[in-house]
C-alpha cells in the first residue's frame, strides 16, 4: 500500500467523522449558537472537501498512472 493511498483513506475517514460529530457538538453548545447555520455550513463544507480530496487522491493512485500512459502513447 502506497503512502498516498493511506493518506487518502485517512482524509476520507476524517471527513466522515467530522460529519458524524457536527450534530453532537452543536447540541452540546446549547444556547443561540446551536442553530448557527453558517457555522454548520462551514463544518459540512470542510467534511465534504476532506472526503472529496481523499477520494481524488485514492482515485489518482489507482487510475492516474494508466491515464498518463495512454496519453503518452498518442
Amino acid at each position: 500500500m502506497n503512502l498516498q493511498t493511506l493518506w487518502g483513506g485517512i482524509l476520507v475517514i476524517t471527513g466522515i467523522l467530522v460529519i458524524l460529530q457536527i450534530p453532537a457538538k452543536f447540541e452540546s453548545m446549547g444556547g443561540p449558537n446551536a442553530d448557527n447555520i453558517f457555522a454548520k455550513f462551514c463544518f459540512y463544507l470542510l467534511a465534504i472537501l476532506l472526503i472529496g480530496g481523499g477520494i481524488k487522491k485514492i482515485y489518482h493512485q489507482f487510475y492516474g498512472d494508466k491515464e498518463k500512459d495512454e496519453n503518452n502513447g498518442q
